[in-house]
């Protein structure tokens, strides 16, 4: 066993939070050697949402992590991406997708996160992860200075070498690196989700075609927007909707939506949109907050390299992209692969200060291409709308494109980003840097 196996095998990562980045982040972290333990707040594998989607360059890491063959099962690989407008219905812009799954090596698939969640869940316990429920961690409890958090029920002082804050917007550890909570800011957006059965959309003459070729289809509307794709014998239809930018207006988590209303709201709508929201039995809304883009004066981890934070703990976004895990399995990996190199403490410390510059780079790109896309697609009505249809109707793709994705420069940017590389690149620089100071 060399020095680096070694040194992993004695080494103990504990992730706060086990969602899809912390979970994909501890069956990496269990391949490069490290005992690893996950905390994880529900009690059980509850998973709240909808929808997913998955872009090649997080789908990358999960054929890496030797999840991909049967995450297909669960999965939909839409054909293209059709970008039409809200009233007419008229198809504004086709992007094809399978080509690009050749060019990247991977595809951009949709599924439930409940199954995504489930499965590597399980693949976390083969890997021999150590998962807790019921863990509820205040940032009082975490101890920056001697590297451990106190739980509750019962009273336990959990001590490891290394804590990673996977626990989404509302991070403890977050709070606990900053010395303060943050206050959220509304982005001023609800988003409006439902699940209708494909079954009772195939009932319906008009909407068949829906179902015939797998897409993703986005109306593009005033300030607001709705997709829609197929999760695996079900539909997901998202909504992003205006809302008050009022704090006093906010409000966290899910809450039920009253189907009527919404229909008014959608009454001059095409009909397709209409047909599928008519078709919904529940809806729940969720509010859309502004994103996080750190500067270098906010810190992902702690001066002793105890402590960090990653995901949307780290780099919380809007949907717009669908980025969102994506970025955040990026985040993980890069992380994962630069602890690999290490040896010893001091190296784990280095390892995290690499990951933060990298990833506060790339992830600031990110949040920002996010709210461009969404500025581009809910235009009002008026001269300057006109003007993006004509270009998505007239222009061949290229830099300044009004869909970001078709972008061959973005879309290579974005989706060729092989998080392993990035590591070890990184890594190799270091090294560079090191023997040129000694």
């Amino acid at each position: 066993m060399d020095a680096a196996s070694m040194f992993h095998s004695s080494f103990h990562v504990c992730i706060i939070g086990g969602g899809v980045v912390g979970l994909t982040g501890s069956i990496l972290l269990r391949q490069q050697g490290f005992k690893v333990t996950v905390l994880e707040r529900d009690v059980g594998l509850h998973t709240t949402g909808a929808g997913i989607q998955l872009h090649p360059n997080a789908v990358r890491v999960l054929q890496q992590i030797n999840v991909f063959e049967k995450l297909r099962l669960k999965s939909i690989f839409p054909q293209s991406i059709i970008l039409k407008d809200y009233r007419t219905g008229q198809i504004l812009h086709t992007q094809d997708l399978l080509e690009p799954a050749k060019k990247y090596g991977a595809p951009l698939l949709s599924l439930h996160r409940a199954h995504l969640r489930e499965l590597l869940y399980n693949e976390a316990l083969v890997h021999g992860v150590e998962i807790r429920h019921g863990i509820h961690i205040n940032a009082a409890d975490i101890d920056l200075e001697n590297g451990e958090v106190k739980l509750s029920n019962p009273p336990e002082t959990f001590k490891a070498d290394l804590f990673i804050g996977a626990d989404g917007a509302q991070s403890v550890v977050r709070e606990a690196l900053n010395g303060r909570k943050e206050h959220a800011i509304p982005h001023g957006k609800i988003v409006y989700r439902m699940l209708v059965e494909e079954a009772t959309i195939a009932e319906m003459p008009r909407l068949r075609p829906t179902l015939q070729s797998p897409n993703i289809v986005v109306w593009l509307g005033p300030e607001c927007e709705a997709v829609t794709y197929g999760l695996h014998g079900i539909f997901n239809i998202a909504i992003t909707w205006p809302w008050s930018a009022d704090p006093k207006d906010m409000f966290f988590g899910a809450q039920p939506v009253d189907l009527e209303d919404l229909r008014l709201k959608l009454s001059t709508w095409e009909p397709d949109v209409r047909d599928l929201v008519g078709l919904g039995t529940k809806c729940s809304r969720w509010m859309l907050f502004e994103p996080a883009d750190d500067d270098e004066n906010t810190p992902w981890l702690d001066e002793k390299g105890k402590f960090c934070i990653v995901g949307d703990a780290a780099h919380r976004g809007l949907p717009y992209l669908g980025q969102g895990a994506a970025a955040g399995i990026e985040s993980i990996t890069v992380m994962a692969h630069l602890l690999g190199r290490a040896t010893d403490g001091q190296q784990v410390k280095k390892c995290l200060s690499i990951y933060q510059l990298l990833r506060k780079e790339r992830t600031t790109h990110i949040i920002r291409a996010t709210l461009k896309t969404g500025r581009l697609w809910q235009m009002p009505d008026g001269p300057l709308k006109e003007e993006r249809d004509r270009e998505f109707l007239n222009d061949i793709p290229t830099v300044g494109y009004p869909n970001p994705l078709a972008d061959p420069f973005f879309q290579s940017w974005l989706w060729g980003f092989d998080a392993q590389k990035a590591a070890d690149d990184a890594w190799a620089a270091f090294q560079h840097s090191s023997e040129e100071t000694t």
